[in-house]
């Protein structure tokens, strides 16, 4: 669905005018955003108290939509029959997401189920479960390269993403993934009076991952290949594939998956919002992490897609806008949930964000995430006031 860029000029002369404009600090004009999400990170989900916490916080601030953390890391905030509880919750017949659905909803806040979809690992400390995935299915890990995994060496190399490692992916294109994923989607619709499911790390880790034995397999099988090839050269077809094509299996992978996921909710809890967290360039998203969720939009298997539009430069968060502009028209524009980060930014940069969504018609924003606001009390003082310009 990407198209090449269509009236670049009249775009950039329009987001210079918008940020001339914001940075002069002129008013963006009145209106409330229709939606307001709120990131939830999972550490707060540990115990009542906390939880009440952030309630509190969300109802005071008028958000009325909350994102929870409710797997983190191949692990439950919640009860399951095959999910390995968090090690986190001290109190192991406490079960978090029971605990704040029906207080949220007294408090007309709607409770999106936050899932990490293929990243299952991301601390430098193996699981404590054993009954985790890292330990019962590690091929099911996605790899960069032919041979066996180096646990040891990958572990070591993990510094909270600084590095631009972010940890151990479940492999997309691996045969058994998928339908697994789907069970633990399903379990947590069927149990649970959700509001939402939120799909994050619904990619892959980078545009060298993908190469996990069994999946190549299986697509060595589905093609009726002898062997995978990454090379356009070798002169025999039935050994090669060209990258493009290899591209396209990993991008049909994932897709396959939120279509499913669709699907699900559609038998099962149909009025149920299924969002994604994505990449916020949709040029980097379809081509470096097979991200299409343009795609997702515009075939109805994506409700919301929550634009993880985190940098702290305006100009580069607004060139990311104005792609969505050249290649989105405006019915799927209106699905879209702009992100805003509060974890790398000082509040004023925040402000100039929210300004600049308003001004670019979005009716929908989030931030990332609630941790800043409960650490730092008065960061979300200024952002407010422009959030809600009638008071």
């Amino acid at each position: 669905m990407i198209q090449s860029i269509k009236n670049i000029h009249r775009r950039a002369t329009v987001s210079v005018a918008l940020l001339f404009s914001i940075l002069l600090g002129s008013s963006p004009g009145p209106g409330e955003f229709e939606d307001r999400y709120l990131w939830v990170v999972r550490n707060t989900l540990t115990n009542q108290v906390s939880i009440d916490q952030m309630i509190q916080f969300a109802t005071l601030n008028r958000f009325n939509h909350i994102l929870v953390q409710v797997r983190g890391r191949g692990d439950a905030y919640y009860t399951s029959e095959f999910v390995p509880k968090s090690h986190l919750i001290q109190n192991t017949s406490f079960d978090p997401l029971a605990y704040l659905i029906p207080t949220a909803k007294e408090n007309g806040i709607k409770v999106h189920a936050w899932v990490n979809t293929y990243l299952l690992w991301s601390s430098r400390v193996k699981p404590v479960q054993k009954n985790h995935l890292f330990y019962t299915n590690m091929e099911w890990l996605d790899q960069n390269k032919r041979g066996e995994i180096n646990i040891s060496h990958e572990l070591k190399k993990l510094n909270g993403g600084k590095n631009g490692y972010e940890g151990f992916y479940l492999s997309p294109n691996h045969p058994r993934v998928n339908p697994y994923l789907i069970s633990v989607f399903k379990e947590l619709i069927e149990n649970y009076d959700l509001d939402g499911l939120h799909l994050d790390y619904i990619r892959y880790h980078d545009s060298e991952y993908g190469q996990n034995p069994g999946a190549i397999a299986q697509y060595r099988k589905e093609n009726g290949l002898k062997v995978l090839q990454l090379s356009t050269s070798a002169p025999d077809p039935m050994t090669v594939i060209k990258a493009g094509q290899w591209s396209d299996s990993r991008r049909k992978a994932v897709t396959e998956l939120v279509r499913d996921t669709k699907s699900l909710i559609d038998v099962i809890r149909p009025n149920l919002i299924l969002s994604a967290a994505v990449k916020p360039n949709l040029y980097q998203a379809r081509d470096r992490y097979y991200q299409e969720w343009d795609v997702w939009l515009a075939a109805g298997y994506l409700d919301k897609a929550v634009v993880m539009n985190y940098t702290k430069n305006l100009k580069d968060f607004a060139a990311n806008i104005d792609i969505m502009y050249d290649n989105l028209p405006t019915k799927y524009r209106k699905k879209i949930v702009m992100g805003i980060a509060t974890y790398n930014q000082p509040a004023r940069q925040v402000v100039d964000k929210v300004k600049y969504t308003r001004v670019t018609r979005f009716k929908g924003i989030s931030f990332f995430s609630y941790n800043v606001m409960v650490q730092n009390p008065r960061y979300f003082k200024s952002i407010k006031k422009v959030l809600y310009p009638r008071g």
